[in-house]
């Protein structure tokens, strides 16, 4: 039986593999569109826009803890949790 603390590490590691799996996704779909491999859809250019303009992505910022960090220092604290 795990304890509530170990049931805590668990379920941050689940949600942190979800906002993973999310940018991982994306990212390689943008790069594909950005080569003409698959066509650019609507959210596909609103993550470009995003990043382009150092914002957090709308798709990224509903599956990561709630922030008010631009886009690099929210990249850095996600490396850092990553470590």
């Amino acid at each position: 039986m795990p304890t509530p603390s170990q049931v805590v590490l668990l379920q941050e590691l689940e949600r942190f593999n979800v906002l993973l799996d999310e940018m991982v996704r994306t990212l390689s779909d943008l790069q594909k569109a950005l080569l003409g491999q698959i066509g650019m859809s609507q959210a596909l250019d609103d993550l470009s826009n995003s990043l382009f303009n150092g914002f957090v992505p709308e798709g990224w910022k509903i599956k990561a803890p709630q922030t008010l960090k631009q886009l690099v220092n929210w990249m850095e604290h996600f490396l850092r949790r990553h470590k």
